[in-house]
């Protein structure tokens, strides 16, 4: 992306955001964590309207907000998406999303309360409280995966994942604070595997205690997770962090995780700090971060950056995000070298000029996603690479309360490419179709890059009884992938069933189908979820 791009980019989302004059502005709702499942995590809000799908629901941790899901699906009072970030979700506990609302409309809460206009993007509360959280969460869950096909030679698999997230704040009224995030997982064919080496099945994605200074400065030990660096990921070690007036700053002592595990590992020792402001102005504010860091291999450095974070909603129904990392020092095949340049750049911007239409620009030169866990198929993990990075754009509109449409965009043209890489897709949604009372969608999708082409199209619909205790979900999606030099197509036909059910002491069940269906080959698997949370 050329310097000359950037600046176009930049002067027509301004000119685009000063030109609106309408009364419609940028609100800061709130929902709750139902509970999850392998694949999902469902939340529920009071009313799901303008929220689109791809939208970024948050967290709120240590007074700071984090991205932690992205929306996949839509109902009328709920909405299940995606993990971002590796970071322990409670059930009950409070997410918040950013969409559109007329300023001279409040919303009505249960009893009355209103949920007021963003005062912070980061650390904002809202003016009014409508429940006191219990100062601890947890929830254990019990999976099993069961997956047949007729492919492998090894046979079926059964495979068990046990899941434990436990936070505790301020315990027993002292200065001490809690957070965990432990998974453990195996196939039951490679148990002797596990028993030589815990570490291939054990993820401890969170582990570590807090002090808290003074009202002004906390301290952290262990695997922590920082959501005002979070790009930075997991640290292992000691953090500090001071807030004073509108500033807050912190330093990091530690190391990263094992590349290859996700385990300890003290040669990847690391250190830095960041700084931080955050402005409010009336009922619209703008956080900056600046952070700086040194990492090493086997205690020789081999990477030292700077990473930069902005968020604002000053022009009116817009927010605003970008993110960016600029190497000064790195080592490549053994060569060190003292740089300057920009090696990681996302921004986007939402713009809703009114109720009924929605706009979305984006621009990702991020490095692509490694996951530990994942159940993605090879066809969706090829896809999603291909569209997460260059241009996207998207416009969603809501003519009347039950109807949805939503078209997306994406463009990307790198070097090693030898012609740009384009998708273009929509989704329609109805919710709550007249005699039948479900929410359905159909959505398509068209991939062209300069070696494959895919196709993809998929039904989705979802019945909820017993006052949403009780879902049921059926979807079914037709893909075809073709690559430039080979004429095999990749073609998959992919269903999926599944009951979710809240049961009574805090718990909830589910169990959920999938099947994969080639010309000869056939794969499936049965999903088991038992959540008990407390």
């Amino acid at each position: 992306m050329t310097n000359k791009t950037l600046k176009y980019f930049f002067s027509f989302i301004i000119f685009f955001s000063i030109t609106s004059f309408s009364q419609i502005k940028i609100e800061k709702r709130e929902g709750t964590i139902t509970y999850q499942t392998p694949q999902n995590v469902y939340v529920k809000f009071v009313s799901t309207e303008n929220i689109l799908v791809n939208d970024t629901l948050f967290i709120s941790r240590l007074n700071v907000l984090m991205p932690a899901i992205q929306v996949k699906f839509l109902s009328s009072k709920s909405v299940a998406g995606e993990r971002i970030n590796d970071v322990s979700l409670k059930e009950n506990e409070s997410v918040f999303v950013f969409v559109p609302t007329a300023e001279t409309k409040a919303e009505k809460r249960p009893g009355g309360e209103t949920l007021d206009s963003i005062s912070l993007l980061t650390g904002g509360k809202f003016a009014k409280k409508t429940f006191t959280p219990k100062n601890y969460y947890g929830r254990f869950s019990m999976q099993s995966v069961s997956q047949f096909d007729n492919i492998s030679s090894r046979g079926d698999l059964q495979r068990w994942r046990y899941s434990l997230s436990f936070s505790a704040d301020k315990i027993a009224d002292s200065k001490f604070s809690f957070s965990s995030y432990i998974n453990f997982a195996y196939n039951v064919r490679d148990w002797q595997k596990v028993k030589r080496n815990i570490g291939r099945s054990l993820k401890v994605y969170d582990l570590g205690v807090s002090y808290e200074l003074s009202s002004q400065s906390l301290l952290w030990f262990g695997r922590h997770l920082n959501p005002h660096i979070s790009n930075v990921g997991t640290i292992d070690g000691v953090q500090y962090e001071y807030t004073f007036s509108k500033y807050y700053t912190g330093a990091i002592l530690g190391s990263r995780p094992n590349f290859s595990d996700y385990g300890y590992n003290l040669k990847l020792f690391q250190f830095g700090g960041y700084v931080g402001r955050i402005d409010s102005i009336n009922s619209s504010a703008m956080e900056n971060t600046f952070a700086a860091f040194n990492q090493t291999n086997s205690f020789k450095t081999d990477r030292r950056y700077v990473y930069l974070q902005h968020t604002n909603n000053l022009l009116p129904n817009t927010f605003f995000f970008v993110s960016s990392e600029v190497d000064l020092f790195k080592k490549v095949n053994g060569v060190s070298k003292n740089t300057i340049g920009l090696t990681s750049l996302f921004f986007s911007v939402r713009y809703s000029p009114s109720r009924i239409i929605s706009t979305s620009l984006s621009y990702d030169a991020r490095k692509n996603v490694v996951y530990y866990e994942t159940y993605k198929t090879l066809l969706d993990y090829l896809i999603e690479n291909e569209m997460r990075q260059g241009y996207s754009a998207s416009i969603s509109i809501k003519p009347i309360s039950q109807l949805y449409i939503s078209l997306n965009a994406g463009y990307r043209f790198q070097k090693r490419d030898a012609k740009p890489a384009r998708n273009f897709g929509g989704t329609v949604s109805y919710y709550q179709i007249p005699y039948a009372k479900v929410d359905g969608s159909i959505s398509l999708l068209k991939l062209i890059s300069s070696y494959s082409e895919g196709d993809q199209i998929g039904l989705r619909a979802t019945k909820s009884l017993w006052n949403d205790d009780l879902s049921l979900t059926g979807e079914l999606r037709d893909v075809k992938y073709r690559f430039a030099n080979n004429p095999i197509v990749m073609h998959q036909l992919i269903a999926g069933l599944e009951m979710s059910v809240r049961i009574p002491f805090n718990m909830y069940a589910s169990l959920s189908y999938e099947g994969i269906f080639e010309k000869k080959n056939t794969q499936g698997g049965f999903f088991l979820d038992l959540t008990k949370r407390f």
